[in-house]
């Protein structure tokens, strides 16, 4: 496909700017859609709203591949911010939550889906959902009193608790029986009709229901009116292809440009060069995997008439007309209020017992490659600061003077190539250190090891002698070496992927866990499978809780089949 093409060239240019791509080639790529599977669409305070992210092709409805980040932001009444997520996506795919927190007011709030290829296609592409938050604990339920309430007359929920009966026709949930006691294993089927297959992405949520919970099925609603989108003009932004684009403003000079040094310190460090246009923007894409707290951005120049930087975030964007729907409460609802705020008190109580783990992803590779020289300082003769230490230790890096007679270092190449004159890039803890004769004093006790490497690297538009990277026991003594005109950024870090906790009460675990309450509400979810064959199982626990509780399962087969489907149980 053309636009598998322009992906490639996208992925290949670290340094493409906004506007440098030809729109016409830009046309080619298809437009995408987001679908957004949550558990519920009501939450209390002190409850996990959890999601699950797809992003297909809106002509196909097949996994996109085009976008590598997704976002997700609730916004309240007055179209504030109140949580805003940033998703790895794999395969069009990823999975987060949110927990709702004890001063989150009660209200309406709606969940938006996005990526920023998207974003060229207008507000209305977006998945938009309505999200209501109850919070108990604040007092004030003002926001869900409907007038006849307030003059003490009976208000009906807008939500109705029948079956969904919008099962999808090529996907069936099978249960080994309808009614189940506390604390007991539930089995579950999920099969194909017969002549498909399973192959895809799904998600599957089991929850109690009961006449608070909103139940109106999103998925029908994928395909609005994208269909009859027109093509935009132009593409102010590109998609997101390897990971995020960071762009901003720099105030310099009239009519020059820029050459920043932008560094992302931490274990798993990143360093990337960047040249502003004659306005003082710059735009930069980052690795999906970038998941530093902070970013670190110099110019290289200390000469040059510069005030400040401003990097551009995901709050500039235009959401378009929000419209939020209602939710009121009557006084029947008052015990279901009440005891679920008691089981969701009683649950956080015993969170430690109960925990989530984080799935770890791989180190990212060094940005830089080629042969390196490691110097564990443990292995030497400890010296008292780093210049005595390159003196003594480091014979691969000269210490000298460039033009203007500021110090720098200078790594010796690899014969038989000469001294470019050309300096070197120094890290420290992953950040840059643009003023090299400062770092002279670093204490050689903090240091825990030196990389060289000898090549000669090309970042953006400039070229580095060689690096040497430092890494300190500490982790973060940059902090003390970096100068004035370094300026911190807060990074926003894309979220962790995680196991979520699956209760176990199989053997003698039933009896071990005994004196632990157990007020699960939401029994399972299980967001994250691949199904491949004709049909596949999985199971899970009841819980203390009894009532009548719902199996719901969404998502897309690889033949762009839109699935949903769901069962109810009863739990004695």
């Amino acid at each position: 496909m053309k636009y598998t093409i322009l992906l490639f060239l996208l992925l290949s240019t670290g340094s493409m700017l906004y506007g440098q791509t030809d729109d016409a080639d830009l046309n080619n790529i298809p437009e995408e859609t987001a679908f957004i599977h949550t558990n519920t669409n009501l939450s209390f305070a002190g409850e996990y709203l959890y999601y699950k992210f797809y992003c297909v092709i809106l002509e196909s409805m097949l996994p996109s591949k085009i976008s590598k980040v997704g976002y997700v932001d609730v916004l309240n009444e007055q179209n504030e911010i109140v949580f805003q997520h940033k998703l790895v996506l794999t395969n069009g795919s990823a999975f987060s939550e949110f927990f709702i927190p004890a001063d989150l007011p009660s209200g309406n709030y709606k969940l938006i889906g996005y990526t920023n290829w998207m974003r060229n296609f207008g507000p209305s592409s977006f998945f938009k959902k309505d999200i209501t938050v109850l919070n108990p604990y604040l007092g004030n339920q003002n926001v869900f009193l409907g007038e006849e309430l307030k003059n003490d007359s009976f208000v009906k929920t807008t939500y109705s608790n029948k079956k969904n009966s919008a099962n999808n026709k090529i996907i069936n949930l099978k249960i080994d029986k309808n009614t189940y006691n506390k604390r007991e294993k539930v089995k579950l089927k999920v099969s194909s009709v017969l002549g498909t297959k399973l192959s895809g992405t799904y998600s599957i949520s089991v929850r109690k229901i009961t006449t608070l919970d909103n139940r109106i099925d999103t998925i029908t609603n994928l395909i609005m009116s994208n269909n009859n989108h027109k093509r935009p003009s132009s593409y102010p932004f590109l998609p997101e292809a390897r990971g995020e684009f960071m762009s901003g403003n720099i105030e310099q000079e009239k009519n020059t440009v820029q050459k920043l040094m932008i560094s992302f310190p931490g274990e798993n460090n990143s360093f990337h060069v960047t040249t502003t246009n004659i306005k003082g923007d710059f735009t930069i894409p980052l690795s999906a995997r970038n998941n530093n707290e902070n970013m670190y951005i110099r110019p290289f120049s200390s000469t040059g008439n510069f005030e400040k930087i401003r990097i551009k975030n995901k709050q500039d964007i235009d959401y378009g007309n929000v419209i939020f729907n209602s939710f009121f409460i009557n006084r029947k609802m008052k015990d279901l209020i009440i005891e679920r705020s008691i089981h969701n008190q009683i649950e956080n109580a015993y969170f430690d017992s109960k925990p989530d783990s984080i799935i770890q992803t791989k180190p990212i590779p060094s940005f830089y490659d080629g042969e390196t020289t490691e110097y564990i300082l443990d292995e030497y003769t400890r010296f008292t600061t780093l210049k005595e230490t390159f003196i003594e230790i480091l014979k691969l890096i000269s210490i000298t003077r460039d033009d203007n007679g500021k110090t720098i270092f200078k790594i010796i190449p690899k014969l038989p190539l000469l001294d470019s004159g050309i300096s070197s890039l120094v890290l420290l803890d992953g950040a840059y250190i643009h003023d090299h004769e400062r770092l002279l004093t670093l204490p050689s006790k903090s240091i825990e090891k030196i990389t060289i490497a000898r090549d000669q690297y090309l970042y953006g538009s400039h070229s580095f002698q060689g690096v040497m990277d430092i890494r300190t026991f500490e982790g973060d003594s940059y902090k003390t070496y970096l100068d004035n005109k370094t300026q911190r950024f807060p990074n926003k870090q894309f979220r962790a992927n995680k196991n979520y906790y699956k209760e176990d009460y199989s053997g003698t675990k039933k009896e071990l866990k005994r004196h632990i309450p157990d007020f699960r509400s939401q029994l399972a979810w299980i967001p994250n499978i691949e199904g491949s064959n004709a049909n596949f199982s999985t199971s899970f626990y009841t819980s203390d809780i009894s009532g009548e509780f719902e199996i719901v399962i969404k998502g897309f087969s690889e033949n762009g089949h839109r699935i949903h489907a769901s069962e109810l149980f009863i739990v004695e």
